[in-house]
């Protein structure tokens, strides 16, 4: 599902305080992980792109269940947009060749997978990041059901 450029331009790197985003999961046996998310951008309006930045309990629910949210919340009128389909990591330990979808570890790492050469944002981040704030990888989302509450 194409994603509408209304939103995309909401997901797009940006400032960090222009949208409150969060990415959730859930394992199979229904534990939830609500992860916010200052960073994101989109791929062929059709994909979610996050920096694995330290991201442990939402890999640990990605293993099990392969769906993810992305919810955005607009900051003028709090109305809010969730965005849901399957969802990945590709990671740099996998193979150049690794697929999810149409999209290739080597084209999304290559792009996205030091998010700083986007953009000097990571900067701008909370100051109460762990030590080993380092990108490990990229959370990947298909858009495949939009809605606006």
């Amino acid at each position: 599902m194409k994603i509408p450029d209304n939103i995309v331009n909401l997901l797009r790197i940006k400032d960090i305080n222009d949208a409150i985003i969060y990415f959730a999961t859930s394992s199979l046996r229904g534990n939830i992980n609500l992860l916010p998310v200052s960073l994101t951008d989109v791929y062929l309006n059709e994909y979610i792109l996050l920096p694995d930045l330290f991201a442990q309990k939402t890999k640990v629910n990605l293993n099990e269940n392969r769906v993810g949210v992305v919810s955005i919340v607009l900051p003028d009128d709090y109305r809010n947009i969730t965005i849901e389909g399957p969802a990945n990591i590709i990671q740099w330990g996998h193979p150049k060749s690794f697929r999810f979808y149409n999209l290739t570890a080597k084209d999304i790492l290559n792009n996205w997978g030091v998010w700083t050469k986007k953009e000097d944002v990571l900067n701008e981040i909370n100051e109460n990041k762990p030590n080993v704030f380092k990108q490990r990888g990229v959370i990947v989302i298909k858009a495949e059901t939009i809605n606006y509450n």
